[in-house]
């Protein structure tokens, strides 16, 4: 049965297994209730379910990922992936004078990626990140 025959049996009050009216006290017999599955089936009208198409998502480059970082007030490489540059270059500076935020500007990373990627390089434990949750 496709979509489009199920929500017009339910439109008309039917139950669609059995086809026997569905009981007046049910929700389909409202007005509103009505009007919506006759929209859904006129929409689902020659579809299945696994047929409606999804929107696809963009992917954004880089330097537009940042431009809608900067827009958005994220920090500038928020959801890119970590470089291996980055990656030594945070190992080299976490030794030094720099607090997890500072180190999130330097990055243009938040405070809380910054905890992640030392715990994941096994710099500092998962107690000591979880304080930038």
């Amino acid at each position: 049965m496709s979509a489009a025959e199920l929500f017009r049996l339910l439109a008309s009050g039917v139950h669609p297994e059995t086809g026997e009216p569905l009981p007046p006290g049910s929700l389909v017999h409202r007005p509103e209730a009505i009007r919506l599955l006759f929209l859904l089936a006129d929409e689902f009208s020659g579809m299945h379910f696994r047929q409606i198409k999804r929107r696809q998502k963009v992917k954004l480059t880089p330097e537009e990922r940042r431009q809608k970082n900067r827009q958005t007030g994220r920090p500038e490489n928020a959801f890119l992936p970590w470089q291996e540059e980055e990656k030594q270059q945070l190992a080299a500076q976490v030794t030094g004078d720099y607090s997890i935020p500072e180190l999130g500007k330097r990055f243009g990373r938040s405070p809380r990626s910054i905890a992640l990627q030392l715990v994941k390089m096994k710099l500092i434990t998962a107690e000591a990140a979880a304080a930038y949750e």
